[in-house]
């Protein structure tokens, strides 16, 4: 049709009856493609004239044209029209050149010094045969262009005894004390600035004597003449310069290797001490338990370092056998090419006594199980379940002992103390999956602290090389520059009425470095407290630090704080505390006896002497009267000792919000009231006063009868007030309920409301946890109680699922 079309119409096919006729592509013959997929005839474009193209119709899906964009994303990895590789290919000169290259420092050097030496050695052949007379400035050519030469070869010649002076120093200064080896880690990373000092050095030191003091010069009795004066004298301001750059990089480098030999190396240590010993018992694991056995769940999520079981967990939650068959495949494929290259590694470790690029070794797997969090709790679940006997619920030392064998005795009671962070004798499912979850958590954190320092340090190198830069402007003026005195002066005037502007940022830079660098409070994940605010820290520059809120109303709230305003507070690390208490005031009737208050400590002792609460907190209450104002109550002040520090919220908050669940129930049960009493007001409903005329008898009788009736609804009547004073006496009380009395469906409540993921912490959310998940934690809250039991019901699994067998 001759309709006008607009650009908004879209590609459409020139029809079958507009074709020119001359057209040499009409005869072409096409193949019918069959397809099984289905498409809408209606959202077909071809559909109206594919009859005469020889076209066969296919039913897939489309979605419905619109006037939107339809550029189809490029690859980046697509090449270009019309490459052919050519660019990529190398010749026969070009591979030996490249193997002439590669084959050491010395020959990739004298590839490249080679051709500006022989283009600079022309001139002397030439000043030394042919054109003796020939000179430059004075100079003969001859002597002028060996000087250049010299030069030259000197800054390669500089560079490769910097190259080499670690190695020789190591060597030598290893021979006398092997604590020193350490600084040839400074000399390796002074190499530019030194070969740059050794070039000045020699340029300077060769060139009056050969400008002077050569054959003729010495002949003529040739003296200075006025450019070799200056060329001396930017030479000398050029090597004080290059001394200038080797003192501040120098510098930097000693903070560098001292700070982080202060701050990290123990925990670098530690670290690699805890791997060590994991190492040790998942190899101990997999000896009991071969790997894609037994525990093939757990093998499949350690080895699934391309989280290709997450996969499919976003979409409609379904879980068909069928759809998880494609990425076991893709888990099979990683396997075997973890076995090929395990091969190349048995035989470099038969060749090298050392393993390397094996991923097959427990170090490697292990290494790799704690990068990630779901991984981790895989890798703990496979290690403590390999361990424990049938018919138990705990791994014992003894366990670990006997499956390491006596030989590796002292290993099996380190990896002990490293997982029994509690130190009551015995590790939970629980517990082991909280410790691997916080060693990979501790590992993550030294990485990205030491980067952050790294980042920092960079920042103040920067900084120094402004004020280097300056210092060698200055130099070159003083010695260029005949009225230096004058210039000096009016330099001076200048930096006076600059140093009001830039003071206060002098003074920032000064404090944040010794903030950061000698003091340094906090590294990346702690929990610190700062006044009544609490924070866990995301990252660490040279004048501020990034904090992230951990309660309050605005939790995950990201806060900057400069550096040198931290400088001057109170910061209290709770990552770095060890054993933390907690203080709790009550305010209580004044009608309270001090037995019921007794009463009310047992009852607290027996709550953390249980079982299932030892692991959380030390046997050790505190309940102290602290005093009473107007004798209308009393103020008790009770203390509990955590096992370990408050660094993780969300599990302080539920070790907390427990023991405020017990303390109410003590309360309750002893029973201990509020200011007031806990009687009804007298005169009211439930109250009323009245009088009645009774004989004195009776009256006592019904006194004392009341008197009996209220003692023997106490939990230890007042008659047994000696009794009270042992714990072990209420507990007889309980009748078969929980250790405060509570009944089962009570308990359950209890213990429903403070479930959680072994190790989770939600409300401090690192940075390099942000794509991590974890296999206890990816329903939704309402279904994490039972994914809860489903852990802890791997406790229960079958003998041939995992339990080790005596």
């Amino acid at each position: 049709s001759n309709s006008q079309r607009l650009s908004r119409h879209g590609f459409s096919p020139i029809p079958h009856d507009n074709m020119n006729n001359g057209d040499a592509t009409i005869d072409i013959p096409l193949q019918e493609v069959h397809s099984t997929a289905q498409r809408n005839d209606s959202n077909t474009p071809l559909a109206a004239n594919s009859h005469g193209l020889g076209l066969t119709k296919t039913n897939s899906r489309q979605p419905p044209r619109n006037i939107a964009g339809r550029r189809a994303r490029r690859n980046i990895n697509d090449t270009q029209v019309g490459y052919d590789g050519e660019e990529d290919t190398l010749n026969r000169m070009g591979r030996i050149y490249n193997k002439i290259l590669n084959f050491s420092i010395i020959t990739r050097y004298f590839v490249y010094v080679s051709p500006l030496a022989l283009c600079i050695a022309i001139p002397i052949i030439i000043g030394a045969t042919t054109a003796p007379h020939a000179k430059i400035g004075g100079v003969p050519i001859v002597w002028f262009f060996t000087w250049i030469e010299i030069v030259w070869l000197s800054l390669w010649g500089s560079k490769i005894v910097s190259h080499f002076l670690p190695f020789v120093f190591q060597f030598v200064a290893g021979v006398v004390s092997s604590g020193t080896r350490k600084y040839s880690l400074i000399i390796k990373a002074l190499e530019i600035p030194l070969s740059l000092a050794g070039w000045a050095i020699t340029s300077l030191a060769t060139f009056m004597p050969l400008m002077t003091r050569n054959p003729y010069g010495r002949a003529h009795n040739q003296g200075q003449t006025h450019w070799m004066k200056i060329m001396n004298q930017i030479l000398a301001a050029c090597l004080i310069g290059t001394l200038v750059l080797l003192v501040e990089k120098f510098f930097i480098q000693l903070i560098s290797i001292n700070y982080h030999r202060k701050q990290f190396n123990a925990r670098i240590k530690d670290s690699k001490r805890n791997v060590f010993l994991l190492g040790l018992l998942y190899d101990a694991s997999r000896t009991l338990f071969p790997a894609y056995e037994v525990f093939a769940e757990e093998d499949y999520m350690i080895a699934d370092q391309l989280n290709l079981s997450m996969l499919g967990k976003k979409g409609a939650g379904h879980k068909r056998s069928g759809s998880v068959t494609p990425f076991r495949l893709l888990q099979n494929v990683g396997r075997f090419g973890d076995q090929v290259t395990s091969a190349f590694g048995n035989v470099a470790q038969e060749i090298t006594g050392k393993q390397v690029f094996n991923p097959n070794s427990a170090h490697s797997i292990v290494t790799g199980a704690l990068e990630k969090r779901r991984t981790s709790e895989a890798l703990a679940r496979r290690l403590w379940m390999s361990f424990v006997m049938e018919g138990k619920e705990a791994l014992y030392e003894d366990d670990l002992v006997e499956v390491l064998g006596d030989n590796r005795r002292e290993e099996a009671e380190e990896a002990f103390i490293m997982l029994d962070k509690d130190c009551n004798g015995d590790i939970s499912l629980d517990e082991a999956v909280q410790q691997i979850i916080q060693i990979s958590r501790d590992r993550k954190a030294l990485g990205t602290s030491m980067h952050d320092v790294d980042q920092a340090i960079n920042v103040l190198d920067r900084l120094l090389m402004v004020i280097v830069f300056i210092i060698i402007i200055f130099t070159f003026i003083a010695f260029l520059n005949a009225s230096f005195t004058t210039t000096l002066a009016t330099a001076g005037t200048t930096l006076l009425s600059l140093s009001f502007v830039f003071s206060v940022t002098a003074q920032e830079v000064l404090g944040s470095c010794i903030f950061l660098f000698v003091k340094h409070p906090y590294d990346i994940g702690d929990r610190v407290d700062i006044g009544a605010d609490h924070f866990a820290v995301d990252h660490i520059s040279l004048l501020f630090t990034v904090f992230r809120r951990v309660s309050g109303l605005e939790v995950g709230k990201s806060v900057q704080i400069p550096n040198n305003v931290l400088n001057a507070l109170w910061i209290e690390n709770v990552s770095r505390s060890k054993l933390m208490k907690e203080q709790l005031t009550l305010d209580v009737s004044f009608d309270t006896t001090f037995e019921d208050i007794q009463l009310l400590k047992n009852e607290l002792i027996t709550f953390v002497c249980d079982k299932d609460n030892s692991r959380d907190f030390l046997p050790d209450i505190d309940v102290e009267v602290l005093g009473t104002s107007d004798m209308s109550k009393l103020q008790l002040r009770v203390e509990v000792r955590h096992k370990g520090n408050f660094a993780n919220e969300t599990q302080r908050a539920s070790r907390r919000s427990k023991f405020m669940c017990a303390l109410v129930q003590s309360l309750r049960r002893v029973p201990i009231n509020g200011p007031g009493g806990g009687s009804d007001a007298l005169g009211g409903p439930a109250n009323p006063t009245y009088s009645v005329s009774v004989s004195d008898g009776y009256a006592t009788e019904a006194r004392e009868a009341s008197a009996d009736a209220k003692d023997k609804a106490r939990l230890v009547p007042n008659k047994k007030v000696e009794d009270a004073m042992s714990p072990s006496q209420t507990r007889s009380k309980h009748n078969g309920t929980g250790p405060l009395g509570l009944s089962a469906k009570e308990a359950a409540i209890v213990d429903h409301l403070h479930s959680q993921a072994p190790g989770l912490d939600t409300t401090r959310e690192e940075p390099w946890m942000e794509n991590d998940s974890s296999t206890l934690d990816e329903r939704t809250s309402n279904d994490r109680a039972q994914n809860l039991e489903e852990v802890r019901g791997l406790l229960q699994r079958e003998n041939t699922k995992g339990k080790r067998r005596p």
